[in-house]
């Protein structure tokens, strides 16, 4: 399969974006590998339409702009996914409980709950990056946060379940692993910093334990803790803006 064809794959899975059409089990493994870089494509369709309309909005309405260009972009394929897995934990359901309120198609108390500090938190780091002009965070955080998705689906091929969470985490391999860190971390160091990477990367650490310790308690990982892992990751890059000594 070309790389241009799993690019493709993955733009499809991913957003809103892309031709829609049946794949089968193997495309979509094959494409994983893409998913930093459909992230990183990704993050500069997000910036640029705001990087235009800045001077002529309210800095709190560009922010929240942000947030609904994000689920648009996206089609709140992640922040569903978040949201499950707020609802899942959150109830303290363990066994085939858990697995279904997961994946239940109405939202609970905690999905709200998650959701709210969720997207609060992005818009509120929104502003941040407005204010400082930190539009490389925005790309960089786009590509970051698939890339903590291939990790927790490399540290978690062994917790496969049925569905097509299954396909990526048999799509996760070390090379593509490697491959991805490398370029993710070259490029962080260059726009953004020894500091910001350090932080970032210990937040990282923190979440994805907790995720895969998770799915460890349950037995299993699927689409929902993948995309949970990327709004993580953009969430834990975006944050450390906030903290003065990061800039």
């Amino acid at each position: 399969m070309t790389v241009l064809r799993r690019l493709h794959i993955a733009l499809s899975f991913l957003t809103c974006m892309g031709r829609g059409c049946l794949y089968t089990a193997e495309d979509i493994s094959a494409s994983m590998p893409m998913y930093p870089a459909i992230g990183a494509l990704l993050g500069i369709l997000l910036v640029f339409p705001l990087w235009c309309v800045q001077a002529q909005a309210d800095t709190w309405i560009v922010a929240w702009l942000a947030v609904g260009l994000h689920i648009a972009l996206t089609r709140a394929l992640h922040w569903d996914a978040w949201a499950d897995l707020w609802d899942g934990w959150g109830s303290g359901a363990q066994g085939e409980r858990f697995w279904a309120i997961v994946k239940d198609s109405h939202i609970g108390a905690f999905g709200v709950l998650g959701l709210v500090l969720g997207l609060g938190l992005y818009a509120a780091s929104m502003h941040v990056v407005i204010e400082q002009q930190a539009w490389a965070t925005v790309m960089w955080a786009c590509a970051y946060g698939r890339f903590c998705c291939l990790i927790l689906a490399y540290c978690g091929r062994n917790l496969v379940r049925p569905g097509l969470g299954r396909n990526a985490l048999l799509g996760a391999t070390f090379s593509s692993l490697l491959w991805n860190g490398s370029v993710v971390g070259v490029l962080g160091l260059l726009f953004l910093g020894w500091l910001h990477i350090l932080v970032t990367a210990s937040l990282t650490v923190i979440g994805l334990l907790f995720l895969l310790r998770l799915g460890q308690r349950e037995h299993g990982l699927n689409g929902d803790f993948l995309g949970a892992a990327i709004i993580y990751g953009e969430l834990a890059t975006l944050l450390p803006l906030g903290f003065g000594f990061i800039s």
